[in-house]
């Protein structure tokens, strides 16, 4: 459920939800016109967008990677070992953070803080 999947989806060539050609079967010998006319129409990109959108969301109370409810987990070995991945969590956002701040257009969608600890659709 990342944003990455609305950013590339939103863009319906890249990711079309129903076709209504057959795929080429050669390269180099399609022509814009069959590009588009493969292309679904209007209706169903408008679905498809909506449903990426929707399944892109976080929730209000998501719980991102290393985040744990701490009722779960009681025993010391198990929260030493929970602090020492949050340390390295934190350690690869620090790396991402600095990396981006160099780039025109940053990089997120693989930074722990931003991905969720679990997925229900």
């Amino acid at each position: 459920r990342l944003m990455l999947m609305y950013d590339w989806c939103s863009w319906i060539p890249n990711a079309p939800p129903t076709m209504r050609a057959p795929p080429p079967t050669a390269k180099g010998v399609v022509t814009i016109e069959q590009i588009v006319d493969t292309l679904p129409d209007r209706g169903r990109s408008c679905w498809h967008l909506g449903a990426v959108w929707a399944l892109s969301q976080f929730q209000e109370n998501e719980l991102f990677l290393g985040m744990y409810p701490e009722e779960h987990f009681i025993e010391k070995p198990v929260k030493e070992a929970m602090a020492r991945f949050r340390k390295n969590l934190e350690a690869i956002v620090s790396v991402i953070a600095e990396r981006n701040k160099k780039k025109q257009l940053p990089y997120y969608y693989l930074s722990p803080d931003r991905i969720p600890n679990s997925v229900a659709i």
